[in-house]
């Protein structure tokens, strides 16, 4: 048995801390050791008891937080992986359905998958663990060691994207030149998954906008600036972003009174991605004129959730090409570098905050 550091929580009841508990570290594929864990809602949602759907691993009284994780390897007994390897492993773990069976458990079936940190599986919120090599993704360009980290959140963008190209294909949504010049993406959040979704909405050629109903300081709009990426507070104008409609309206919030607002702004044949969750939000108003409204403009809704391998590579493809493009204005993505004893980081939000990670080692 080896003694770690690990970050738990009790799932669903929540609560979080930092406890150094024995671990079987000693038969193993793949050995890792975690640079970076990032922090996101998610973790904070399970912490503070509002998301019912996380659950300890079977004959555990403790789940081991942490589905963001960049890794470096410190042992491999299999083909493939060598010692110093970056990598990024997979949250979600499949099932039996025929989507798991396939490669494809963000579409999981029948709910029997698990999630690293969330449902059923310890995360990577611990000094040393061990995993299979099918479930890991190389980071090939080792450049992007202090970003890849975000590979997470960015593969949920990538499969987003895929989702929203799949049910837009029901008609034709592109403009009458082919392309999405003119089309309008509307984000709703101000988060990392927020900037992500902006920055792949600008990646398709969309008019995009990021919103929320706060202004942001000038250290946030420096950075969207340096990223080519817009915001209104559409709290001081409640008329804008787009006089002529919304296209694409992707949701990271989980905030049904916003949701609902924008979705009375949406274009015929638009599409409504819903991807943020907030267990704790308050109901909001929808009644049969917003029916009528969805009904008569055609307009799709989708939910959108995790992802699958391919979204992962994608995801490191696009950091690659964002890194070289922005250079280390995209590092500051990451707002803040934390010691895995620091718990009030799972409690409430750094100011000015998009990603804060903990860091395990120098």
């Amino acid at each position: 048995m080896t003694r770690i550091k690990a970050i738990i929580t009790d799932a669903s009841r929540g609560g979080v801390s930092t406890k150094t508990i024995d671990a079987n570290r000693e038969d193993y594929k793949v050995l890792l050791s975690p640079i970076y864990t990032g922090i996101c809602g998610t973790d904070r949602g399970i912490v503070s008891g509002s998301l019912k759907f996380a659950y300890n691993p079977h004959g555990s009284d403790y789940l081991i937080l942490g589905h963001e994780s960049v890794c470096e390897v410190r042992d491999s007994n299999v083909a493939g992986f060598k010692k110093g390897d970056l990598v990024v492993p997979l949250v979600r773990r499949p099932g039996d359905c025929v989507n798991c069976r396939i490669g494809r458990s963000d579409n999981c079936s029948d709910g029997n998958k698990h999630e690293a940190g969330i449902t059923g599986m310890h995360g990577f919120m611990q000094e040393l663990f061990t995993d299979d090599p099918e479930y890991l993704v190389k980071v090939e360009d080792r450049s992007l060691r202090e970003i890849a980290v975000l590979t997470e959140p960015l593969k949920n963008v990538m499969k987003g994207f895929e989702v929203f190209q799949k049910v837009s294909s029901r008609y034709i949504f592109s403009g009458s030149d082919s392309t999405y010049l003119e089309k309008n993406a509307l984000i709703i959040g101000t988060g990392c998954e927020a900037f992500l979704y902006t920055m792949m909405a600008n990646e398709f050629g969309f008019n995009s906008m990021m919103t929320n109903r706060h202004p942001l300081s000038q250290n946030m709009l420096a950075d969207l600036n340096d990223l080519n990426l817009s915001f209104v507070d559409y709290s001081q104008n409640p008329d804008k972003p787009f006089s002529s409609g919304i296209d694409l309206l992707i949701d990271t919030s989980g905030d049904p009174a916003t949701v609902f607002n924008f979705i009375r702004k949406v274009n015929y044949n638009g599409v409504v991605l819903l991807f943020g969750t907030n267990g704790r939000a308050p109901p909001g108003s929808f009644d049969g004129v917003d029916i009528d409204y969805l009904i008569e403009r055609n307009i799709t809704i989708a939910a959108t959730v995790d992802a699958a391998k391919i979204h992962y590579l994608q995801a490191i493809g696009y950091l690659s090409k964002w890194h070289y493009k922005y250079g280390n204005k995209l590092d500051r993505v990451i707002t803040g570098k934390f010691s895995p004893d620091d718990n009030s980081l799972f409690e409430r939000k750094q100011k000015d905050e998009l990603k804060s990670v903990i860091q395990w080692n120098d």
